[in-house]
């Protein structure tokens, strides 16, 4: 394999790591803390942003050739993962689009931030 291919797995997996470590911290907050619906969702985006921030990072640093490029395509990755598996098990919902594009927009801005970083 390509050691581009392996950069982003590794990112993705890294990626996948922190967003499971991040929302086991969000429920847990959310059992003894109480919080409120609004809150929930902001901290799953900012996991979201997070975690493909720093996958973006990882592939950064493992290239150095054209960060953003590969920063961006782990964050489209990241991203085309996570709506496959939503669609799976919920079906297609036409009212989700909409959100579903804008956190597609966040997912790949911070995957080509974080690339851009590294």
């Amino acid at each position: 394999m390509k050691p581009y291919v392996i950069a982003v797995l590794k990112a993705l997996v890294i990626s996948y790591i922190i967003s499971a470590a991040s929302l086991l911290v969000l429920s847990a907050m959310l059992y003894w803390l109480d919080i409120g619906n609004a809150q929930i969702r902001l901290g799953i985006v900012i996991t979201y942003v997070l975690s493909t921030l720093a996958g973006g990072f990882y592939v950064g640093k493992k290239v150095k050739k054209r960060e953003f490029l590969w920063g961006l395509i782990v964050g489209l990755f990241y991203y085309a993962i996570h709506i496959a598996a939503v669609v799976a098990l919920e079906g297609m919902q036409p009212e989700k689009i909409v959100p579903g594009t804008a956190l597609a927009l966040l997912c790949m801005g911070s995957g080509m931030m974080g690339g851009m970083l590294g």
